[in-house]
């Protein structure tokens, strides 16, 4: 969730109470369960699933840092070829045709060791070091995220049950006058028509403790689905103690919150880590144009039904032809001794008199590669370009965030205040209204007004404390505090 995001809903939790159509999923006959602040905030991180989904980012993250440190390793592979060849084949041995089914197999070992390539591992182990950063930070962005909802949310339910009392308290009034009002209508004392307005009245009034309700259940309802807890289905918050407004109690200025945040908030943290990946990855751009030098190692050997031994089969004779002397023809022979194919080499002497053992320096210099080096470093370039605007337009949103914060707060502390004196005020005045109503000195309308002014500034009073406690909440987010009262 972005702090754009972020500062949006703050603004709808502190203003408005949650209002809706949709019906609690709370069940009457459920176990309720007693959650203190702490415990909903944990419930609410160990079951939300976009926290699970950042700390399966986090491991793969982990992996990509210990792989780009396990690449500067070198490489040793094995290979083994195992081949059949039917009817007229090639002897290995002699090159030659051969009438006959042959076997053929090899086995083989090849070692790299990278010696230079202009420093690209390395600044690669140093961006997925800073992109595993980042991502550490994104993990304590979303779990502080989720747990200020939690704790707005924990409060939108005090504000919703504050206000519900208040209604509560102003219907049984209402009917307490209601049954003094019967007395003195049966007494002579006053109209039917009074009694009739009041009743009237306590049917708004009991209208509105429906809407107070609907109000206190969508936020359980939002409550409870921050918690994704499937054990839970209804709950009883712990009362805490919402502290009274005031404009001189929060002390730290805009500047100060603004300097804090930069080094508490992860959402920051994360985008310099980016920006500081990026620059690496400039770097590893820039290498692909120098030379690079390895060193490589190999091992191979072949064995084959082909090659057979050679036995001595004896002495024979051999013509070489005849030779005429005095018209009388002599023959010419020889004795040669005979050879013929014998047993199959063994396997393991094949393998030992086939080794071949070759080892390498290889240098590769870049010379033309269609311009794809120059590109990569300049759309490396543009990346972190991108990226430090991202970071910078990161500190402008936050630093408005906490203007408007700030300002929300101290309005909000102002309206406490001048709600408390207005309260005060209408609260003498309906006390004296209710006297005279029941004297009979002022009709309905007069008295009901009274009511009526009361109850708004009330129930205003409790929007305004609450409203308050939201923004100072805000603002200690923002400069990492902890969430409790």
């Amino acid at each position: 969730m972005n702090t754009k995001k972020l500062a949006i809903l703050f603004f709808l939790m502190g203003t408005v109470p949650f209002v809706g159509n949709s019906q609690t999923a709370i069940q009457g006959n459920a176990k309720i369960t007693k959650l203190t602040l702490t415990q909903a905030v944990e419930t609410a991180l160990q079951h939300n699933l976009n926290v699970r989904s950042y700390e399966v980012n986090l491991q793969n993250a982990e992996l990509s840092y210990q792989q780009a440190k396990y690449n500067q390793l070198p490489s040793l592979n094995g290979n083994m070829n195992q081949a059949a060849s039917f009817g007229r084949s090639i002897n290995p041995y002699t090159n030659g045709y051969d009438s006959r089914n042959i076997n053929y197999y090899n086995v083989g070992l090849n070692a790299n060791v990278l010696l230079f390539n202009g420093g690209q591992l390395k600044n690669s182990v140093s961006q997925s070091d800073f992109n595993l950063k980042a991502t550490r930070e994104d993990l304590v962005s979303i779990r502080e995220n989720i747990s200020l909802q939690v704790a707005l949310s924990y409060l939108s339910i005090l504000n919703a049950e504050d206000q519900l009392s208040i209604a509560k308290t102003q219907t049984d009034i209402t009917k307490l006058q209601i049954e003094r009002t019967e007395k003195l209508v049966r007494a002579g004392s006053l109209a039917n028509s009074s009694l009739l307005d009041l009743k009237a009245q306590l049917a708004n009034e009991e209208s509105n403790l429906v809407t107070f309700q609907s109000n206190l259940d969508i936020n359980k309802l939002t409550l409870l689905q921050l918690l994704n807890d499937s054990s839970i289905q209804q709950f009883e918050l712990e009362r805490i103690q919402v502290p009274v407004p005031s404009s001189k109690a929060y002390d730290v200025s805009i500047a100060d919150i603004y300097t804090k945040a930069l080094s508490s908030q992860p959402l920051i943290r994360a985008a310099d880590f980016r920006v500081q990946g990026a620059a690496k990855s400039i770097e590893v751009a820039k290498a692909f144009r120098l030379p690079s030098i390895s060193l490589n190692g190999s091992w191979s050997a072949n064995q084959s039904n082909a090659l057979k031994t050679i036995e001595v089969l004896g002495p024979q004779t051999v013509n070489l032809g005849n030779v005429a002397i005095g018209g009388q023809n002599y023959p010419i022979t020889t004795t040669q001794m005979k050879f013929g194919e014998g047993t199959t080499v063994g396997y393991f002497d094949q393998l030992n008199n086939t080794q071949n053992k070759v080892i390498s320096l290889n240098l590769n210099i870049p010379i033309f590669a269609k311009n794809l080096n120059k590109t990569r470093v300049s759309q490396a370039n543009l990346q972190r370009m991108n990226l430090e605007i991202e970071a910078e337009r990161a500190r402008l949103t936050l630093r408005q965030n906490i203007e408007q914060a700030y300002v929300n707060m101290l309005n909000a502390a102002k309206r406490y205040e001048a709600g408390n004196v207005q309260v005060f005020a209408l609260e003498e005045s309906f006390r004296a209204s209710e006297s005279r109503f029941n004297a009979g000195t002022i009709d309905f309308v007069s008295y009901n007004l009274q009511k009526t002014n009361l109850d708004k500034a009330k129930l205003s009073l409790i929007q305004a404390k609450y409203d308050f406690v939201f923004r100072t909440k805000i603002l200690d987010f923002y400069q990492g505090k902890s969430l409790t009262f």
